[in-house]
């Protein structure tokens, strides 16, 4: 019988495709746990992530403890360069509270519903702000909106948004305005049969005036909220249309359509959509720095907008690059010498951004005080 090849004579592919098998040998997933097996670092990550939900307890448990022991910088970058799977998306969830960490986990394309619908209900900061802004996905899946809703530390904004986006606030209003207006005609034909009936009403005239101006002030209400639901509908009704859209009209729309418009196609799933929105003629200063603070963006969008000396060389633009996350740190780390003493400060204290970008804007605050 011929002998199991030793792990070092083993690909590192077949060696994760081995850890990875139900029917992997125990002493291979322990080394596995620990960190141990003979891979390079990205490849030792996969290995310990496949056997981190491990029911025996000298794996799993070690395992997670081994994972907790990764820099999150090192998370952050094993996301951002090697396409993890939907699995290994849902593990580093389950095993990190580290914003940044999260944050890339979320606008990861291969993370799963169930991943995201779990963070959902949690999450909160950097991360909760990354699956609000992420309107295709949202769009695509509803339930990550009531996920959203039911998260106890959602914001308030975060909560106005998500409720113009589902477009309840204007359904809901309009219930109620036709549960009002059927409760008046039922009091109107009930006051009538009185009437017909030959019933006298006993109340005083300015109490019979009183549902008349109770009327007149739900009119009043109905017309003061008309705008804020006309908002609500249309922003609605914008998602909807674009959900529903070829790629083709959408590359269309991103010339000629309205600010609001192109806020939602810069986000698209698909390049050339985000890329047209960027040569748009009507596409304004405010609205790069606008796209500049989303953390849902592909990153040759940031790529791009650095590339333009007219929009770079912008105050505005280079805090908004800088303060988001998202944007690669090869385009960040640059810009830093740029800000002023304040936004350094921040900088320094900011845990959702890498420890680079901290690390970087202390060492230039220091340069700039001396």
């Amino acid at each position: 019988m011929a002998e199991a090849e030793s792990p070092g004579t083993l690909a590192p592919q077949d060696l994760i495709a081995i850890v990875r098998s139900p029917d992997a040998p125990r002493d291979l997933r322990v080394f596995a746990a620990r960190g141990l097996l003979p891979l390079e670092r990205d490849d030792r990550l996969r290995a310990l992530l496949a056997v981190v939900s491990d029911p025996d307890p000298d794996i799993g448990p070690p395992a997670a403890e081994t994972l907790g022991q990764v820099p999150p910088d090192d998370l952050a970058r094993f996301l951002d360069e090697t396409d993890p799977t939907e699995a290994e998306l849902d593990v580093i969830s389950r095993h990190t509270e580290d914003h940044f960490v999260l944050e890339r986990v979320i606008r990861n394309r291969a993370a799963g519903d169930d991943t995201l619908l779990r963070m959902a209900a949690v999450v909160s900061g950097a991360p909760q702000e990354a699956l609000i802004i992420n309107q295709v996905r949202l769009l695509r899946r509803p339930a990550l909106i009531d996920a959203l809703l039911e998260n106890p530390g959602l914001t308030a904004d975060g909560k106005r948004r998500l409720l113009e986006m589902r477009g309840e606030e204007f359904f809901e209003k309009q219930e109620r305005r036709r549960e009002q207006e059927r409760l008046r005609l039922e009091e109107e034909e009930r006051r009538a049969r009185q009437e017909a009936a030959g019933i006298v009403f006993d109340e005083p005239e300015a109490a019979a005036g009183g549902p008349a101006e109770g009327e007149g002030a739900d009119s009043g209400d109905a017309g003061a909220l008309s705008d804020e639901d006309a908002s609500s509908s249309a922003l609605a009704a914008v998602f909807r249309r674009i959900s529903m859209m070829t790629v083709k009209d959408k590359v269309s729309l991103a010339q000629r359509g309205t600010k609001e418009e192109r806020r939602i196609l810069i986000g698209d799933v698909n390049n050339l959509v985000s890329m047209a929105v960027l040569r748009c003629e009507a596409l304004t200063p405010a609205e790069i720095e606008s796209f500049c603070g989303l953390r849902h963006l592909h990153a040759e969008i940031f790529y791009e907008i650095a590339s333009s000396r007219e929009w770079i060389r912008r105050p505005r633009i280079q805090l908004a690059l800088v303060s988001n996350p998202a944007v690669p740190i090869s385009i960040t780390l640059p810009l830093v010498k740029f800000l002023g003493l304040r936004d350094l400060r921040k900088l320094t204290r900011d845990r959702n951004l890498p420890e680079g970008i901290r690390v970087g804007a202390r060492k230039v605050l220091v340069e700039k005080q001396g």
